[in-house]
């Protein structure tokens, strides 16, 4: 057996990405709150109406809750009084009458509806605040908790036009005219917020002491939901047994479970009872009537006879069993026994229960042809939201992923107010007011299945991988792929660059060997660029080789193509304007051989940068997106470029981005796949800095749908192993029986790159 415990890390991703999620949900919230508060006052049924008013006054005047002045309110709810007030709504879920009361503290209306909007616009929004995170722990993709920026969307085509999320509030239908009004909305949004909540919960590892005080936390919230709807709080506090599930190991855990979960059922039924026995006992001194002697509303066998008058409610058609959708139409009948009989009283749900029983038994197959017919109902009602479910769980689950524990966990705490949430609708009536539950717990699975497909659809499997890099391969034939010198390429692209370019390679050309080449790549220049190139290449007498290319317009197709056609062991992506001098490179070649990408980073602490304000900012929004959505822990990605020749030449083979993102999907394909990126520290060129910004607007946003679309893929690299250029020469030496091993060669390699470049070991 093995306790709860507090795993090392609870953290997934970077504190950026966090407050980008918290983002994603203030503006989640903000939304549903806006159209809730915005919707006109939901009037009652006309008969709650009246009571929700009469308690409303009572409680401005009085100060205590549920009470109306005799004989005002409900005809339903009436019974003697000795005195100027009486107990009202008696036990008809008197969450809504207690948080009407309350709030008129805030609203100073003399109406109950505005608090009622203002509740209902809170505690629809409320949940959406953290539903981004919970989902994106779910998958541990944070693309999938941003994925729920769409909730409104899938909520409107999946649950008969509302964006609302968890709730029914403000829906109408041809068999429920009225409205969905706070009665029942604030019982299906306490619902949602402690699902959400519950799923939240299931992605994190707490000690025990933790773990017992969130579920004490779930039982208060089942408590309230209990007070909301009768019994709605069941499932919450049934799910607390997930919980606890999850945090054990052993043969015991399921036992331990299941003993949890049944002890919060009762600690939230306790605590309910607490709360309405305190409301109780200030309510019996205001009005002077004992509690136990008030009828119970409620009843349980008056909703379910009446329910046997499907489908009557739904199409107008008669029941098979001649009863009717009526309040009245059961008041009849137990009238007929007893003319006497209060309604909603002990004897009144008596004489009911005989005739549901006697129906029953008289007509067995009929009655489960009824319950069958409104199951069948409930399940087209919700068939787009069932179907979206399906699908995004199945492709899921069926992938092999190590999400599945918490993903079923998450899944699980809403199964038992599903179950619960089918009462109403199939025992009754499939009316919208009977979905509470229903669309809480759907509304918490159509946030996880649009997570799921983010995550599902992003995270490609290794053979649809393969076919897309075979589409992308065909940029170059395996037998063009240049093989690795021993020396460095140096590749510059270059777009309206006439008045740099010339110093620019005028300074390699003197720095590197003959064992070295440039390749400097012209894209979409509108200039003298192709004519300056042309001239400088036939006057070109430095040793190393010079070779100009020409590519379409884009940084990342210049890149790519100076790559593709390089052969050096070592590749090195820079600027025509060379913004660090030489600094960059007398850094590089100090490297050690193993080193498979480096870059000249204006984030080391030992650069030196001076930077206008305009370009501060711009880096630090740069380096937060990379952070969020790339979970890149590389300070600077757009610096010069060190890597190693082969593996170069295979992202450049495979790589997607063709503008300014090329170099940050070179990191991003270096960082999924494992391997170190070394920052080494530059001098940023004073005549750089002087230079206006070729960064624009424009850029910004494509910088940003540039993130986005590297988030999607970046999946893509995990796991590859490509072949490095140091590899290959350390097979070339062995094959060759030099006598040298591996590790030597390397070394003697590095050696001989670092003093054709004037750069010493110490001690050499």
């Amino acid at each position: 057996m093995q306790s709860a415990k507090t795993p090392s890390v609870n953290r997934l991703w970077p504190r950026s990405t966090s407050i980008i999620l918290i983002l994603v949900g203030v503006v989640l919230a903000t939304t549903s709150f806006l159209i809730v508060i915005n919707m006109p006052p939901l009037v009652w049924h006309s008969a709650r109406t009246l009571e929700l008013q009469s308690i409303y006054t009572a409680y401005q005047q009085t100060g205590t809750l549920l009470i109306k002045a005799t004989g005002s309110g409900s005809s339903y709810t009436q019974v003697y009084s000795p005195g100027e007030y009486a107990s009202a709504a008696w036990d008809d879920d008197p969450g809504s009458y207690i948080v009407a009361s309350l709030m008129g503290h805030l609203t100073h209306s003399d109406s109950p509806f505005p608090g009622l909007g203002l509740a209902q616009a809170f505690l629809v929004a409320l949940p959406l605040l953290w539903l981004p995170t919970a989902v994106a722990r779910i998958f541990k993709r944070a693309r999938a908790g941003y994925a729920i920026i769409l909730l409104p969307a899938v909520m409107w085509l999946t649950n008969n036009g509302t964006v609302l999320a968890g709730t029914e509030y403000g829906l109408s239908d041809a068999s429920s005219p009225t409205r969905v009004y706070a009665l029942y909305g604030i019982a299906a949004s306490m619902a949602f917020l402690s699902l959400t909540l519950l799923v939240l919960a299931c992605t994190f590892r707490f000690r025990t002491w933790a773990l017992v005080l969130v579920s004490l936390g779930f039982v208060v919230l089942a408590a309230a939901g209990n007070l909301s709807r009768s019994l709605s709080g069941v499932g919450i506090a049934l799910g607390v047994g997930v919980l606890w599930w999850l945090h054990f190991s052993g043969r015991l855990k399921w036992l331990r479970a299941l003993g949890v979960a049944l002890v919060a059922v009762v600690l939230a039924a306790g605590l309910q009872s607490g709360i309405m026995s305190s409301i109780n006992s200030a309510r019996s001194e205001a009005t002077g009537q004992s509690m136990s002697d008030l009828p119970n509303s409620h009843g349980t066998w008056h909703p379910l006879y009446l329910g046997l008058s499907f489908p009557q409610p739904i199409t107008g058609e008669p029941s098979p069993l001649g009863i009717e959708w009526s309040d009245e139409f059961g008041w009849n009948k137990a009238w007929e026994v007893n003319p006497d009989a209060a309604i909603a009283s002990v004897e009144y749900d008596q004489i009911l229960k005989t005739y549901y029983l006697d129906e029953v038994k008289a007509h067995p197959g009929t009655v489960a042809k009824i319950y069958a017919a409104k199951l069948l109902f409930v399940i087209k009602h919700f068939g787009a939201m069932l179907i979206l479910i399906g699908v995004a769980l199945f492709l899921a689950l069926t992938r092999r992923s190590k999400i599945k524990r918490t993903l079923g966990s998450a899944v699980a705490v809403t199964i038992p107010t599903l179950l619960l949430g089918l009462v109403p609708p199939v025992l009754v009536m499939p009316l919208l007011y009977y979905y509470s539950e229903l669309a809480a717990g759907l509304s918490v699975l159509v946030a996880i299945s649009i997570g799921a497909l983010a995550w599902s659809l992003t995270s490609m499997p290794s053979h649809v991988r393969a076919s897309e890099r075979s589409r992308i391969a065909g940029r170059l034939r395996s037998d063009e792929v240049p093989s690795a010198s021993r020396g460095i390429s140096v590749v510059v692209p270059t777009r309206n660059g006439a008045a740099v370019i010339g110093g620019a390679l005028d300074t390699l050309g003197s720095t590197l060997t003959e064992h070295d080449e440039v390749l400097v790549v012209e894209n979409g220049s509108t200039d003298k660029t192709t004519e300056t190139l042309e001239d400088i290449a036939r006057s070109w007498s430095h040793p190393c080789r010079l070779v100009v290319l020409h590519s379409r317009p884009g940084l990342g197709e210049a890149l790519r193509t100076g790559v593709l056609a390089s052969k050096g062991q070592r590749v090195l992506l820079t600027a025509d304007d060379l913004p660090f001098g030489l600094s960059d490179f007398e850094e590089f070649v100090k490297l050690p051989q193993d080193v498979v990408v480096a870059i000249g980073s204006k984030a080391h602490p030992d650069s030196q940068v001076t930077r206008s304000r305009r370009r501060a900012i711009q880096s630090r929004i740069f380096r937060f997106l990379r952070s969020a959505l790339l979970q890149s822990k590389v300070g600077d990605s757009q610096g010069t470029i060190w890597a190693d020749g082969d593996w170069c030449r295979s992202l450049a083979v495979l790589s997607h981005e063709s503008g300014l993102m090329w170099t940050t999907e070179l990191v991003l394909a270096a960082e999924q796949q494992g391997i170190t990126v070394v920052e080494v520290p530059v001098v940023l060129s004073r005549t750089h800095e002087a230079g206006s910004s070729r960064f624009r607007a424009g850029d910004a946003v494509r910088s940003f749908i540039g993130f986005v679309r590297l988030a999607i893929y970046k999946d893509d690299y995990v796991d590859e192993v490509w072949i490095r250029s140091t590899e290959s020469l350390d097979d070339d030496r062995s094959t060759a029986g030099s006598g040298v091993d591996g590790a030597s060669g390397t070394a003697a390699a590095d050696a001989e790159l670092q003093l054709a470049h004037g750069v010493r070991r110490e001690g050499e």
